[in-house]
């Protein structure tokens, strides 16, 4: 059964309800058959998000509803690494919770939220987000949403049954004439011969992980939680959203 058009249209409406989000509605098989699932197991950082295992997806789920946060440049704090997560991971698990029971009680259907990482049971985000139609990969290899340009972050949930699709992207093409803002601000120069080096960029993530500021909540010991700030150079050079 594929569910009407309707129905795609107004559980849109529900996640975009909340504040920052902007959602999308991709095949399951079509994201396991995208790009990043042709290449090899890639490096990871030291850091994991504090999300649960998922031992097997449901046979039942066919369908993924993705949504995306606005992680803008003047609230920092949601891509603030702090005790075990971040603060906009945090609000994403939050959404994906509430829209499980909405669906639940509006069409008696399961949904079952992944977690981030792959090795938890997750899905590669990035490729899930451009077939939703919520952006486009960019020459930063991020998301760029017409919006909010990369400061976004992404989760999924599983739906089950055949669910209409959203369009994708058409004639969003900002990275055409762009002068690679992204590429001129990294710090560790992660883009030789103006490809993006996954390597190259770890070892900043790593750095950043090995560099930790007191500048989270106030502890139990009267003093400010140490956080991660992973660099953000590339985001906040792209001009698309700023």
């Amino acid at each position: 059964m594929t569910l009407k058009a309707t129905s795609t249209s107004e559980i849109i409406t529900k996640a975009e309800s909340y504040d920052g989000i902007r959602a999308g509605i991709v095949r399951l098989n079509d994201v396991l058959s995208s790009p990043s699932y042709q290449t090899p197991q890639r490096p990871r950082t030291e850091t994991q998000m504090d999300d649960a295992q998922v031992a097997s997806w449901p046979q039942e789920a066919q369908t993924v509803l993705l949504l995306g946060l606005r992680h803008s440049d003047d609230n920092p704090r949601l891509d603030y690494w702090e005790s075990g997560d971040t603060w906009g991971n945090r609000r994403l698990r939050e959404i994906s919770e509430n829209l499980k029971q909405w669906l639940r009680e509006k069409y008696d259907l399961a949904a079952h939220p992944l977690p981030y990482h792959l090795e938890k049971g997750g899905l590669f985000l990035k490729d899930a987000a451009v077939l939703s139609g919520i952006g486009i990969i960019g020459r930063s290899n991020l998301l760029i949403h017409p919006e909010w340009g990369p400061r976004i972050r992404l989760r999924s949930i599983l739906l089950e049954g055949k669910w209409q699709l959203s369009e994708v992207l058409e004639n969003f093409k900002p990275c055409e004439t762009c002068k690679v803002y992204c590429q001129k601000a990294c710090p560790v120069k992660a883009f030789p011969k103006g490809k993006f080096s996954r390597p190259i960029c770890l070892k900043q993530m790593n750095a950043d992980v090995a560099n930790k500021v007191p500048e989270g909540e106030m502890g139990d010991d009267g003093q400010r939680n140490l956080v991660i700030k992973y660099c953000r150079a590339c985001e906040f050079a792209c001009p698309v959203g700023a």
